[in-house]
């Protein structure tokens, strides 16, 4: 069981906010610490690739968990069964398209990239909390009978249930200034859920990483 864990928020395609963040936390980061991302690391911002090149790299060098998020789905939709093209890129897909494009000359998913997608978590559960990219459904007591879908597309109606959860839910996808108006991690004690999309997607807007068990807080703009 890691010591202590990284958690870091959407990326949307924002390479310098993930450099940024990633080197702040560097200073911190300690022997069996573990890093964990919430899913979407493409669309919507301009560097999908890159990205994806550099947590590669990254997971050489340390001990990451790799969630998926709802943007990963249907990237994976689109590439392998043609699906949902124009709800695809009307969520920010042409981004990523452009991004490979650019920088292969050609939109083609190198292997590295395809075995990165085709290994994402769903969820990571430890203890004390339960990381996953949109939240979990109310209704449904034992994760393990979850729906890949809530977990990767629910909004309102996980994280304004009025339910305190046993163990911390920590989430991405939907942005807290959404949530409470502000681009601070959103912290709920009252439902025990912490939102850590902080709208990295947008200028002027930072990337969020929280450590824990202690809380501590990074961003990156």
């Amino acid at each position: 069981m890691s010591d202590r864990y990284f958690l870091v928020g959407d990326i949307h395609g924002h390479l310098s906010k993930l450099i940024k963040i990633i080197t702040l936390v560097k200073k911190d980061f300690k022997s069996g610490d573990s890093f964990i991302f919430l899913g979407d690391y493409i669309d919507r911002g301009p560097s999908s690739f890159e990205v994806i090149e550099f947590l590669i790299e990254l997971s050489g060098k340390y001990d990451i968990i790799f969630l998926t998020g709802n943007h990963e789905d249907m990237f994976l939709r689109y590439l392998i069964r043609g699906e949902n093209y124009s709800t695809y890129i009307r969520n920010g897909g042409a981004y990523t398209i452009k991004s490979y494009t650019e920088n292969l000359n050609d939109f083609i998913i190198p292997e590295s990239h395809k075995i990165f997608f085709n290994n994402l978590k769903l969820y990571y559960e430890s203890d004390d909390f339960i990381a996953v990219h949109a939240g979990l459904n109310p209704g449904i007591k034992n994760i393990c009978d979850q729906k890949k879908n809530d977990m990767i597309w629910i909004r309102e109606e996980f994280y304004k249930y009025p339910k305190k959860w046993d163990k911390t839910v920590i989430f991405g996808h939907t942005p807290t200034p959404y949530i409470h108006n502000s681009d601070s991690v959103y912290f709920d004690e009252s439902r025990n859920i912490i939102g850590l999309d902080t709208n990295a997607m947008s200028d002027g807007y930072p990337l969020s990483c929280i450590r824990w068990p202690d809380r501590k807080v990074y961003q990156a703009y």
